[in-house]
């Protein structure tokens, strides 16, 4: 039986011309799969039951089976999703001049460790706020190449197990602090038209640091994959908190709702209202 580590040296071998069939072949093959098609058709019903009634889910549950392969290749393959084209990065730079940190707000959607080290390469890295157990030496092959692609051209993963007080130093630091707002926690959040919970860390993080948020999201169009850098939100010009955290779900949403097979792993990404009053 070959390793972890040897199925991982194999997948980094496969030429790049070849992924696009090699994907197809991944897809074709999951997708008969009884147990692959029910789960697919899960995780997409969470996105689009409420908030796209009418969307074809058979088509966008396939969809998503393609993208996880996708996105489970071409890590092996970082320099096709290092290099990502990256719109509107004046905004994060204009941020960074103001002396403060910057909170960047992500979605675990589209190609977002991508996403991190694209931005590096233009000049500007962060610390990607990351679980503990994706940083352990004995972590998943597939896990630590997660986390190398993300880190590519200069970021740094962070472990959340230093806390708010040591995000919240690099921060006053002046650095760039990549934190997702799609981890469960215990804040009621209205997601897709779904009551989910969620965290408040990254805007709670913002408003007590006085740093700006700048969302990203991870697109397409004509010309491929892009990540897109949005205009920064000042936590001055919110009352508190939950306006901040709405206006950065709104963005997060339109292009979910867009690309909803992009979106990795949703029903993991979310804690269930009913869960909490069950176990209450």
């Amino acid at each position: 039986m070959m390793t972890e580590e040897r199925v991982a040296r194999l997948r980094a071998a496969v030429p790049a011309t070849l992924l696009p069939a090699l994907v197809a072949a991944r897809t074709h093959a999951e997708w008969r799969r009884e147990e692959v098609r029910e789960d697919a058709r899960a995780q997409m019903r969470f996105l689009l039951e409420h908030a796209r009634p009418d969307a074809d889910l058979d088509a966008v549950a396939r969809a998503y089976v393609r993208y996880q392969a996708r996105r489970g290749e071409l890590r092996w393959h970082p320099r096709l999703i290092t290099g990502l084209r990256v719109q509107g990065i004046h905004r994060l730079r204009e941020a960074r001049a103001i002396g403060r940190g910057v909170v960047l707000n992500f979605m675990h959607h589209g190609y977002y460790d991508g996403a991190f080290a694209s931005i590096a390469r233009l000049g500007v890295p962060g610390h990607l706020v990351a679980y503990p157990y994706m940083l352990e030496p004995d972590a998943p092959a597939w896990l630590r190449q997660h986390v190398k692609v993300a880190t590519t051209h200069g970021g740094t993963a962070v472990s959340a197990a230093v806390g708010t007080q040591g995000m919240t130093d690099l921060l006053q630091r002046g650095e760039v602090v990549a934190i997702a707002t799609d981890v469960p926690g215990r804040t009621p959040l209205t997601f897709a038209g779904r009551e989910v919970l969620g965290s408040f860390g990254a805007a709670r993080l913002a408003m007590s640091t006085d740093s700006p948020v700048v969302v990203i999201t991870s697109e397409e169009d004509a010309q491929g994959p892009f990540i897109q850098v949005h205009e920064a939100l000042r936590p001055a010009d919110f009352a508190d908190p939950a306006p901040l955290l709405e206006r950065m779900l709104a963005i997060h949403e339109a292009v979910v709702l867009r690309w909803p097979e992009a979106t990795d792993l949703p029903l993991s990404r979310w804690g269930s209202v009913e869960e909490r009053v069950t176990h209450a």
